[in-house]
């Protein structure tokens, strides 16, 4: 897969992921694997989306039992038809903001907003772009449902996070290995 391919399929799960939300009011939680086919003669780059069951979504050992054991297992697979080329996550989180000489002891006073992080991991780059989710009441949606009418707001004016950490980091690097070869 080429750099100008990679920055396209991350631009149209972006896009897509974006859509999905003002659409449904809400996302699923997800991983999405960028790849390109090996079988000869299909140029198309591939995006994988792995939903994760609300099963493993309940606690910290849930969620440690499916990257751990389950999307190494899965990795397996993929690899058997796809040579993945990049790792995204993505998930709705409140987050609050202050100046780096706040006191953390008070930070509950802070206001909270509420935001979506979407995490892209490469070989050669981990980015993090923050999303904050405004809330314009309600919708009916292409189903007939009524769901949440989201608005996604770029935040350009914040410092990221240079390493992100937790058990969803570093995913490319856990799972584009050679121990799930």
């Amino acid at each position: 897969m080429t750099e100008k391919q990679l920055e396209e399929i991350k631009e149209n799960y972006i896009n897509h992921l974006k859509k999905y939300m003002s659409e449904t009011g809400g996302l699923f939680p997800h991983i999405t694997i960028f790849a390109e086919h090996l079988e000869e003669g299909d140029d198309k780059p591939a995006i994988i989306h792995i939903p994760i069951p609300d099963e493993f979504m309940e606690n910290d050992d849930s969620k440690d039992r499916f990257i751990e054991e389950l999307m190494p297992e899965l990795m397996i697979e993929i690899k058997k038809k796809f040579i993945p080329n990049g790792v995204a996550w993505a998930s709705e989180a409140w987050m609050r903001t202050a100046n780096k000489d706040f006191n953390l002891e008070n930070y509950k006073n802070l206001p909270k907003q509420e935001v979506v992080f979407i995490s892209i991991e490469t070989k050669d780059n981990a980015e993090t772009i923050i999303y904050e989710m405004i809330r314009e009441g309600v919708q009916v949606n292409s189903d007939g449902d009524l769901t949440d009418k989201i608005e996604l707001k770029e935040m350009h004016n914040i410092d990221k996070p240079e390493g992100t950490e937790g058990r969803f980091a570093g995913l490319y690097k856990k799972l584009i290995n050679d121990e799930t070869d």
